[in-house]
């Protein structure tokens, strides 16, 4: 997406927000002033692809649907549950995550300034939906939202992105680690005592460690913060998942192949010289151990978008103050340019020869043996210019001191650590294999609980 085509998306954002608040929020808030006032409003942001801009606020959606059932059943005419429409993106709609945000603080706002005078107000989000409540619940309780803070009754965030156990209560199972997003730059002010947050057992959404990851960490700062740095970057449709899931899967082959460098090194320098001397045995073994050096780089690169992914990984690195991810984009800008797919087969077929090569020698066939020798060496050769000659033109020693800034952190024995975004991808790819981040039925009826409790107080 280009700069311009950025800032035309923006511009769309704002039209698309004005034009239904001014058009069918106000036709609805018409609709709603004609009725009853009830007691008790209660105003649901879904999640992520669980609603849209143009969606009915009165027709129940997504995780949050038991929880507005529930009050309805309690409270009857006493309360309206209304279901907060907006465009529930996350670059998979031609709008990024912070742009579809945009969306969902607009229309909160409206809703909750729109309400009459006299109905106390419930606040319950989930995932993006809760990233908004949050912000919301922020104004409000700090004294700069619609509404003043004594009117809000109750807040309930399921799966906040932005969630802080260090200053927010939660409910069921305390969960260690801080949203995805990072934390938010204020408490709930007023508000502290009324809100509730909840967060699944395994959900790195909002349980995120971001000292024991700090790649994963800056990731999701970067996805779900301000766009600015990536959004011209990334095509429209993508999802944000899989664009994790694939920048984790990278810096892991591209960490992991920088803490084998050494090894990939000496055996670019030796091979020829085991080959030259007739040593198939030393030979056939450098090469199987650097086939196995460069496998995570290979494995890494394969149905990805490097160049996308690289630059992600740039932008990361600046909202990362631990140094993990500076020294990842720049292993990620020296590994970006290499000719991967050809290392690969390379590698494998020089392999692959000397495996033969060394049945041939076996069977006493040295003709054969002689044959295969003598179309292994530029295949040698060609393995060592397809990865020297752009790493180290690309490279030009900033990887040295990518490595260099790992050791001042951790100290020497963190040049092992590389393999750390290994177990931080390994981590995240269970994740994604799982339902964590779905699996909130026993929360919902948690956060129920919770909010019929301070209704009826």
């Amino acid at each position: 997406m280009s700069r311009l085509a950025t800032s035309v998306t923006a511009a769309l954002v704002v039209a698309i927000v004005t034009s239904w608040t001014t058009v069918v929020g106000d036709a609805r808030a018409d609709t709603a002033r004609t009725q009853p006032c009830t007691r008790y409003t209660a105003i649901l942001a879904p999640g992520t692809w669980e609603t849209h801009i143009d969606a009915d606020p009165a027709v129940p959606v997504g995780m949050l649907r038991p929880l507005g059932d529930g009050l309805q059943w309690q409270f009857g005419r006493d309360i309206t549950v209304l279901y907060a429409p907006y465009a529930a993106s996350a670059f998979d709609q031609g709008l990024t995550y912070a742009e579809s945000l945009s969306t969902l603080e607009a229309t909160l706002h409206h809703m909750v300034a729109t309400l009459c005078g006299s109905t106390r107000v419930v606040l319950a989000g989930y995932s993006q939906g809760a990233d908004g409540i949050g912000d919301l619940a922020t104004e409000i309780g700090n004294g700069a939202g619609p509404i003043s803070a004594d009117r809000v009754v109750g807040v309930g965030l399921l799966a906040d992105p932005h969630r802080d156990p260090d200053t927010t209560l939660s409910l069921g199972n305390p969960q260690p680690g801080d949203g995805i997003a990072g934390a938010r730059s204020q408490d709930f002010g007023a508000l502290t005592e009324r809100v509730r947050t909840l967060c699944a057992d395994g959900d790195l959404y909002c349980s995120l460690n971001a000292t024991a990851s700090p790649f994963l960490s800056a990731l999701g700062k970067v996805l779900s913060g301000d766009p600015a740095p990536i959004a011209y970057l990334i095509p429209a449709y993508t999802d944000p998942g899989t664009l994790i899931e694939q920048a984790v899967t990278v810096g892991a082959g591209w960490a992991a192949t920088a803490a084998n460098l050494p090894t990939i090194l000496e055996g670019l320098d030796t091979l020829p010289r085991l080959l030259t001397s007739g040593d198939i045995a030393a030979a056939h073994q450098i090469a199987s151990g650097l086939n196995a050096a460069l496998s995570p780089m290979v494995q890494a690169a394969a149905s990805v978008d490097l160049t996308l992914v690289a630059s992600v990984i740039r932008a990361a690195a600046a909202v990362d103050p631990s140094g993990w991810t500076s020294a990842a984009s720049v292993i990620a800008d020296a590994l970006a340019y290499v000719d991967i797919q050809r290392i690969a087969f390379t590698a494998g077929h020089i392999q692959e020869t000397l495996w033969r090569t060394m049945e041939s020698l076996t069977r006493n066939d040295h003709l054969q043996a002689a044959a295969e020798l003598a179309v292994l060496t530029p295949s040698v050769f060609d393995l060592a210019d397809a990865t020297l000659g752009p790493l180290l033109t690309a490279v030009r020693g900033d990887l040295a001191l990518a490595v260099d800034t790992l050791l001042d952190i951790g100290g020497p024995e963190s040049i092992d650590e590389l393999v750390q975004l290994a177990r931080q991808g390994a981590a995240l790819a269970s994740f994604y294999g799982s339902n964590a981040h779905i699996d909130y039925a026993e929360d919902v009826q948690t956060l129920l609980g919770f909010l019929r409790t301070q209704v009826a107080s």
